[in-house]
């Protein structure tokens, strides 16, 4: 399915496996700190996941060249696209 990012960037979203999506998910980390506060861990490291495994031609230059604005926009699409009866 082809998608248009807000930057009128073209991209092509991959149906992914169950296996892929909680690879994905489970890549970030909530704690508690002992202050009280809460501390995400990974978050990029998802972000990256869900763009490889959820976008066509996804290689290291294509990430590079999206913004964080981009890339934030693009992991709600994939997830979007790939969740079904959630």
């Amino acid at each position: 399915m082809i998608k248009t990012l807000s930057t009128k960037k073209e991209v092509t979203l991959k149906e992914m496996s169950i296996d892929d999506m909680d690879f994905c998910n489970d890549l970030q980390h909530i704690c508690q700190e002992p202050d009280g506060g809460i501390s995400i861990y990974g978050l990029n490291k998802s972000n990256t996941a869900w763009i490889r495994r959820g976008v066509e031609e996804s290689d290291d230059k294509f990430i590079k060249a999206l913004t964080e604005t981009e890339k934030i926009e693009l992991v709600a699409l994939v997830k979007k696209h790939n969740t079904l009866g959630e």
